[in-house]
Order: structure tokens, then sequence, then C-alpha cells
């Protein structure tokens, strides 16, 4: 993985805005290789997962339906913008709009109903240290004055992990499916065949490009996430990432 590893620090230092990658070899958590692991970046739709998470710990009937007016309408991502304010949703279909489209309607919706100190919480239990959930999606005001999400690559592949690990239980199974069904591969799998299965989740925010989730594949299963902020074009950020996505797939294929 040292080939890897002087590839992709080579690769990214010559890039613009501030990148963290790690990539782990889930069956040999040694060969594992990383840069900025501890580097806070926003969130931005990275979090859901851990919302995800916390979802499939707890003891809310995924069969549960709820009125989308539950909360505010947002703009953003998502298909529960262009229904009747009073359609109502289970909640594992929340959760998978929340993951497969980055609903951000679903999002607020589990917020609000998990609580937003029970995600924390939740994150906590996990060790994830540096994680923080302090705003809804698409509230710029809270924002504003601060209160914003963040997460590291680290800490985010922590929580791959634990949904990975958990996967024989009914609940994460479900959560780890849905990772499976993610709609948006132009980022980190832009490049890899359509048939490939890439257990993920992608976050965008002005400036900002995030990708990560674990690939099972005949050649081992892997941990493969990158983020980057403080780009100077979200375009270029996403275009880079794919380039890095195809590297390290080839690599890691032919190792």
């Amino acid at each position: 993985m040292n080939k890897l590893q002087n590839y992709l620090n080579d690769y990214v230092q010559k890039l613009d805005g501030d990148w963290s990658y790690l990539i782990c070899n889930l069956q040999k958590p040694q060969e594992t290789i990383c840069l900025n692991e501890h580097l806070l970046h926003k969130s931005a739709s990275m979090v859901k997962v851990l919302i995800l998470a916390t979802l499939c710990a707890s003891d809310l009937d995924f069969n549960e339906k709820i009125s989308i007016d539950y909360v505010p309408y947002v703009e953003g991502g998502g298909a529960l913008q262009e229904m009747d304010s009073d359609t109502k949703v289970s909640i594992k279909a929340l959760a998978s709009l929340m993951i497969v489209l980055s609903d951000n309607l679903a999002t607020n919706i589990l917020i609000k109903k998990l609580g937003m100190n029970n995600i924390q919480n939740y994150a906590d239990k996990l060790n994830l240290k540096q994680t923080k959930i302090q705003r809804y999606m698409m509230d710029f005001e809270a924002s504003k004055q601060g209160r914003e999400n963040y997460l590291t690559v680290n800490d985010y592949h922590k929580l791959l992990c634990h949904i990975y690990d958990n996967r024989h239980l009914e609940r994460f199974n479900i959560a780890w499916q849905i990772l499976a069904r993610q709609q948006f591969r132009d980022r980190i799998p832009y490049y890899w065949d359509e048939n490939i299965v890439f257990h993920h989740k992608t976050g965008m925010l002005d400036f900002v490009e995030h990708d990560g989730g674990i690939l099972e594949a005949d050649f081992g299963t892997y941990s493969i996430i990158i983020f980057a902020s403080n780009l100077k074009s979200n375009a270029i950020g996403g275009r880079e990432m794919g380039k890095l996505g195809q590297y390290i797939y080839n690599y890691l294929a032919q190792k």
C-alpha cells in the first residue's frame, strides 16, 4: 500500500483545496493508508450516514408513517419536495430517500424524529471524537451563527465499519443495502464499471466535495473515503476525485 499512499500524497498535494483520504483493508486493518485523517471538514450530506446508523440503533418503528409537513419545507436534493404536504411516508422509506437521493426534507424529518441530541450522543457512543451535528439540512442561518455539522475521514471510517460489522442485524442490514443503492456515482466510482457495488454516500456544499464507502470485491473489502474542502471549483474537485477513485480501484484490483 506504500506505493498507493505515495502516489495519492503526491497527487493531492498538487490540487487546490484541503484534501483528506483514508483507505483500509477491512480484512487486514494494518493495511490502512491515510492523509489528514483528523482534519475537520464540514460534513455536508455525509452526516446522513450517522443519522442512518442512529435510526438503526433506535427503537423507532421502520413502518411508522410520518406526514412530510412534520418539518418546514426545504430546498435541495430529493423527491419529497415534489409531493403534497399531507403525504405520509414510512420511516424506512425516509431513510432510503435520505441516502439514495440525498433527500434533505427526509433527512430533516428523521433528525427531528430522532432528536439532534440523541444523534450526537450516538456519535459520542461510537467514539466519533470530532463529529458534530448542530443543524438541520439547508439551515444556512444556523451555519452563519456558527452551528455546523462536522466530520473527519477517520470518524466516517469508524461509522462505516460500525454499519458493516452489524450488517448481520436486520435493521443494520437494511442500512447496508440502502448504501449500496446510492444513485450519485459521479465522484469516487465515476470511472468504475456500473456493476461494481459501492456502499457509499456523497456530500456536497459550495467548495466542498466528499465521497466515502465500502467496496466489497473479489480482491478484498476496502473502506475508501475522500473529503475535499476549500475548493476553488466543485466541478474540478469532483472530477479529480473520480480520477483518484479510478487509480485506487485499479491499484487494489491488481495488488
